[in-house]
């Protein structure tokens, strides 16, 4: 079980799901006897509770019938006494009967509650990266981002960030697959756009005309006039990617973007192939009149839909991309396993960056609040269902990278060696924490938008990591801009314009970053991963 995947979509279908959902079941079957729960006795228990719950929306739907037929008897005066005698005292049963039917379903979900509680407490944060371990042995996840890996990513395979301060780190997950580094991360981004603002006058005059008649009159004109202003405006969202980092062609560089051709018919591809074939022909004359390196390799259905013609190294580009690896990437961009083509790749030396669509607003990793119900049948249901979801997502998110059998190449361990170093947590880490904080503890106190947080390693003493938190976000200020705009009078006036001015902010501010056994005891904000952050 320990081999390199060959063949990441075949191997998907005719081993990895079902060896997944077969160790998912195992996990599960494990922590259940393990718990020693009573199953029969809760699925009693829930079959009991989810009848009063029917039989209460029964009951309110009567009482508000009930209720319905009282306004109208009340409305029909003559009916009134029909009101006290018969209606209103029909009402109140039927309300008491909601409200003892209410407390006796609240206490079958508790007991239910209880009795699903020593299952409910074996689930940990790492249970669906176990599972994963187990179907996939050369993948292995860690616990935390440690300031090791980290400087073993940055110096070492050219791990860096484009426009650093412009996003912040919400959520990690690192590990390594055949001891090559990998971090999935999720962070919101901050870009400087523009917002279009439109404001409106209405004016008046009295013009003179001639009627049918011949008689000079008088009548009142208006128009709306419009104006628009256009100012920056930042904006923000969230992205998540997966950083690969292999020694496999260091000095080449490339970036191509999804096409979603999963989408398409084969003669829809095969067009779309014939069309590319001829932009690849010219691309390839003209580099040949400017003296360029591009040269397009033989395989132009692999050229066309994998479209990385801005690659900076021809030699390592061909190393990387065997005939093998060009297989499995047209295969895996045309197939409607998975996810089809919904990823980009962007290589800048040592460093892969995967984003793929169906990766986006997903969790980086379950947690037990992900499975956790009153009832067993949900919890399983919950678990085997929202771990197949998940491993599916990691594989193919994995699967552009694991179509090169280069990356899959165990690296070579005489790299640079890591300095030494007093920081215990990596700043990514303490981005991650400070995000969970809540924001009054961190932003200036104006701000009106997101905020971009960054961290600062400051000191380490006694196990403690102190940082400093930057944060960057805006106030928001409303002003007026008067537009001269033309009017049917035949004259200018100004309109006003109203626009939000985003004023840059940033506040600092330091804490301290411990495991939960240091930091107990101390005014701890926020934790994850077993770790914690307090002032």
């Amino acid at each position: 079980m320990n081999s390199v995947i060959y063949n990441p979509l075949e191997e998907y279908e005719s081993k990895f799901k079902s060896l997944h959902l077969e160790n998912t079941n195992k996990f599960l079957e494990k922590l259940v006897q393990q718990s020693g729960v009573d199953i029969d006795a809760n699925r009693e228990t829930v079959r009991l509770y989810n009848e009063y719950k029917y039989n209460l929306s029964k009951l309110r739907k009567k009482l508000g019938w009930f209720r319905f037929f009282r306004i109208l008897m009340i409305i029909t005066i003559v009916l009134l006494p029909l009101v006290f005698m018969k209606m209103t005292p029909k009402i109140k049963d039927i309300e008491t009967e909601i409200a003892e039917a209410d407390a006796r379903a609240a206490e079958l979900f508790e007991e239910a509650g209880r009795q699903m509680m020593s299952l409910s407490s074996l689930f940990t944060d790492y249970d669906a990266l176990t599972i994963i371990e187990e179907t996939i042995p050369l993948l292995s996840f860690d616990s935390c981002f440690s300031v090791e890996q980290e400087l073993d990513m940055k110096i070492n395979y050219d791990f860096f960030e484009r426009s650093e301060h412009e996003q912040s780190t919400l959520d990690v997950l690192a590990g390594k697959y055949n001891e090559n580094p990998f971090l999935f991360e999720n962070k919101i981004i901050h870009t400087m756009g523009a917002e279009t603002y439109h404001g409106y006058r209405t004016i008046y005059w009295t013009e003179t005309y001639t009627d049918s008649d011949g008689k000079v009159r008088t009548r009142t004109r208006s128009q709306t006039l419009h104006a628009s202003v256009t100012k920056p405006k930042p904006f923000y969202h969230t992205q998540v990617v997966l950083n690969y980092c292999s020694l496999g062609a260091p000095d080449l560089s490339f970036s191509r973007g999804a096409t979603h051709l999963e989408n398409k018919s084969d003669k829809e591809i095969e067009r779309y192939i014939k069309r590319g074939e001829k932009e690849l022909k010219k691309r390839t004359d003209r580099a040949i009149s400017q003296n360029s390196d591009f040269v397009s390799m033989s395989n132009s259905g692999f050229e066309v839909l994998f479209n990385a013609l801005d690659r900076t190294n021809e030699v390592q580009f061909r190393t990387l991309f065997t005939p093998l690896a060009q297989t499995n990437m047209v295969a895996l961009i045309r197939s409607k396993i998975g996810y089809g083509d919904d990823f980009d790749f962007i290589k800048t030396y040592r460093t892969n960056r995967i984003v793929s669509d169906h990766s986006q607003g997903r969790v980086i990793n379950l947690l037990p609040s992900n499975y956790i119900s009153h009832s067993f049948d949900e919890i399983k249901d919950n678990f085997i269902k929202k771990n197949a979801e998940y491993f599916k997502a990691v594989y193919f998110d994995f699967a552009p990278i694991w179509a090169i059998p280069v990356y899959q190449e165990r690296p070579v361990h005489s790299l640079k060696p890591i300095p030494d170093y007093s920081q215990r947590y990596s700043l990514k880490e303490c981005e991650v924490l400070a995000n969970a904080i809540d924001y009054s503890y961190v932003v200036h106190p104006n701000t009106k938008t997101h905020a971009i947080l960054k961290s600062e390693f400051i000191s380490s003493k006694d196990r403690i990591d102190r940082a400093c938190i930057t944060a960057y976000s805006y106030d928001i200020v409303k002003r007026i801009d008067y537009v001269s705009v033309y009017g049917g009078d035949g004259n200018y006036h100004n309109v006003p314009v109203e626009w939000d001015d985003y004023i840059p902010l940033e506040a600092q501010n330091d804490f301290s970053i411990a495991t939960s056994e240091i930091a107990y005891g101390k005014d701890i904000i926020a934790s994850r991963n077993g770790l914690c952050i307090y002032k």
